[in-house]
């Protein structure tokens, strides 16, 4: 007759899986840091130790001037340009978005559906496909090599995707509200702007952080709408210390590190509303 198991053996298993768990999870969060970890030490060393011992060596000591140098060498203009970019598209476009999600949620008029069906078509149209008509147009307005047709240009490609997810938390708001609001003789404005915007803050701040973090890395659109070295933003004004001939790779490690600090910040300081926000829009 066979011995039963141990009554300790499903314990066990159950250690071993966790502990496997576990051993996973911190592989892939040491796979999933090598790049960050790579540019970091490539953004302390100078150029010569780079050449000689590669990216993933120790610096022999830490050259703080390349974030400076970096800066100075045209980092500072590229930088408070993806600022102005940034700080006029978010809330434009947030506010904007908004509104249509809230008139398309809760103000029932006839073809709001198909209107809402309409906007999501922005989602599955490739970017490439309309820049030729796009250059027509900003030429014909004459946006281009303007950061104010830039930031029109964001707003217009940002509008499906923020009212997709204002709309999912709309959604979620009690309808009873809106209906006393009206009855007690509230605008529609004032039941947006007093009720429903408050109560959809959580989405509002994780849309900021999606939309801002989209607006802070775009390249395409730059790269075609953008002549001047002077108008360029961060994302494309990175490409400036790679040449034909030779790349600052201690330099560039520094400005990009440059570029990502200020997203990575924003986003430690409101994550606690990111998830709260995105599942609203799920719903």
């Amino acid at each position: 007759m066979s011995q039963p198991p141990a009554p300790n053996s499903s314990a066990a298993g159950k250690t071993t899986k966790v502990a496997l768990f576990y051993l996973a999870l911190i592989l892939a969060t040491l796979l999933w840091f090598t790049p960050v970890i790579t540019l970091v030490l490539t953004a302390l060393k100078d150029a010569g130790d780079f050449a000689v011992n590669g990216a993933f060596s120790l610096p022999k000591f830490i050259r703080w001037a390349n974030f400076s140098e970096a800066w100075e060498t045209g980092v500072k203009n590229y930088f408070w340009n993806s600022v102005i970019v940034t700080g006029f598209k978010v809330p434009i476009g947030i506010a904007l978005e908004s509104m249509a999600a809230f008139a398309l949620t809760h103000m029932h008029f006839k073809w709001a559906n198909r209107i809402f069906t309409y906007i999501l078509i922005g989602l599955i149209v490739p970017v490439q496909m309309t820049l030729v008509p796009l250059t027509l147009l900003m030429n014909a307005l004459n946006l281009i090599d303007t950061l104010t047709g830039l930031t029109i240009l964001y707003i217009g490609f940002g509008v499906p995707f923020g009212v997709l997810v204002m709309r999912g938390f709309f959604r979620t708001l009690p309808t009873a509200i809106i209906e006393a609001a009206r009855i007690d003789g509230c605008s529609w404005f004032r039941i947006f702007y007093r009720i429903a915007l408050p109560l959809a803050l959580p989405a509002v701040i994780s849309l900021c952080i999606l939309d801002g973090v989209a607006t802070w890395n775009e390249f395409i659109l730059a790269q075609i709408f953008l002549r001047s070295d002077e108008l360029r933003t961060l994302p494309l004004g990175l490409v400036q210390f790679s040449t034909q001939f030779s790349t600052q790779y201690d330099q560039l490690a520094a400005a990009v590190l440059i570029a990502v600090v200020p997203v990575v910040i924003v986003f430690l300081f409101f994550q606690r509303y990111f998830v709260a926000g995105m599942g609203g829009a799920v719903k």
